[in-house]
């Protein structure tokens, strides 16, 4: 496999970097719809929640401007490896056992957090923090077209994948450790799911800019290709008990992955082959009646179900540009993707009963983007109109930033005229 790694970024490096002029390639948006978008956004026609939607975007990225960099290295913790270039995180549900004078091992509580998991020692908010702040940065260049935030944005970026000594090495060994259990579980592969969730359009974006270079787009694309082949190599990633194999949103999140780097570095016969792979979850991850069994077992099942159906359907959208359709698949049982997004409406209003666990209050607006993104795709009225009747008015950046994103996809990156 070393070898073909090399010969596959060779190939990735000849194709995308010969010219600073070549821009990444954009996965998940839209290049056409999004620039619609932005024209859109400044006429004299942008409707009033587009123009709400912008403000909380320049909001976001101007508190990210004033953001020191971020890096693995910064961590209080050293890994096990010595190398605190080493990306590590501690599993969010484990907890000391207090029958143990050590405390090990750690004992699970499911939906419980541990606060000691979300501390600087470690790096789960630390890349969270990072991905999210580059995204606000490019998408905020994108459409006021102010290249400060292109720049800070890029600043950024080098520092994250490319420069030695902050870089975060492309591997997650000794992510979601459980002290007592593991240095590094297969669940760590969540983590570093806005690696591609967040920055592969963000990098997109920003290589657009003048600021961006040869330097940049060889060291991303050198580091994404590493970074997939230890998603393919490695046992915590695709051995035969690796995250690849786990039959719930924790495989699906991987298979977003490796869709999502395929496309970025323009392997459509990987993208083609994890799409397909698709349906294999669809065949095992969802109920007849568009449940997810393995979802309603959790303290907080209605956000899994969200949190399972948000991949899939990125994978679906990536079938869309590489020719295999996973939106209109059905198996013997009559179970889809559509089954299991409709299975969600009839829960979107806060009235209806849940029949699964749900420790938290649900959180319907989270599915607004998922009924548009569907919707299209599937021509279907009912589900555009759902998500574009959602009432944002009441969230803001500094308290509901998960709604304002969902606003921001219906809005402005995924607008349906």
């Amino acid at each position: 496999m070393k070898g073909s790694k090399s010969a596959f970024a060779v190939a990735c490096l000849s194709a995308l970097v010969s010219s600073s002029a070549l821009s990444a390639n954009f996965v998940f948006l839209d290049e056409v719809s999004l620039a619609q978008s932005r024209t859109l956004l400044h006429s004299e026609n942008a409707p009033q929640s587009m123009q709400h939607s912008y403000k909380q975007l320049i909001e976001e990225a101007d508190i990210g401007k004033q953001a020191t960099i971020f890096s693995v290295a910064h961590k209080g913790f050293t890994p096990p490896s010595g190398d605190k270039n080493d990306y590590m995180s501690i599993s969010p549900y484990w907890w000391p056992d207090e029958s143990k004078a050590d405390g090990l091992p750690w004992i699970r509580f499911d939906g419980k957090t541990n606060p000691a998991s979300k501390s600087d020692e470690t790096d789960s908010v630390r890349i969270g923090r990072f991905t999210r702040t580059v995204r606000a940065l490019a998408l905020a260049y994108y459409f006021s077209e102010d290249e400060a935030y292109a720049n800070k944005a890029i600043e950024l970026v080098r520092a994250w994948y490319i420069d030695e000594d902050t870089r975060m090495n492309p591997n997650v060994n000794f992510g979601q450790g459980v002290p007592g259990v593991a240095d590094g579980r297969r669940s760590g592969l969540i983590d570093t799911r806005t690696l591609v969730e967040r920055n592969l359009d963000a990098i997109a974006i920003l290589s657009q800019s003048t600021t961006w270079t040869d330097k940049d787009e060889a060291g991303i694309n050198q580091w994404y290709s590493d970074y997939l082949d230890w998603l393919i190599e490695d046992d915590l990633s695709g051995g035969p008990k690796g995250e690849a194999y786990a039959p719930n949103n924790h495989g699906t999140w991987y298979d977003y992955q490796m869709a999502g780097i395929a496309y970025f570095l323009g392997n459509s016969h990987l993208t083609k082959q994890m799409v397909q792979k698709g349906k294999v979850r669809i065949d095992t991850q969802f109920a007849e009646d568009g449940s997810q069994p393995h979802e309603a077992q959790r303290t907080r099942s209605y956000h899994y179900h969200y949190f399972s159906l948000d991949p899939l359907v990125g994978i679906a959208q990536l079938g869309d540009k590489v020719g295999v359709d996973l939106w209109h698949y059905e198996n013997d049982q009559g179970v889809s993707l559509s089954k299991g997004i409709e299975f969600m409406v009839k829960y979107n209003d806060p009235k209806a009963s849940w029949p699964f666990p749900e420790k938290d209050s649900r959180r319907i607006a989270r599915m607004s983007p998922i009924y548009l993104k569907a919707g299209q795709a599937l021509d279907n009225p009912q589900w555009i109109n759902l998500a574009k009747d959602t009432d944002f008015s009441d969230y803001s950046v500094s308290k509901n930033l998960a709604e304002v994103w969902a606003q921001r996809e219906i809005e402005l990156l995924y607008r349906s005229n």
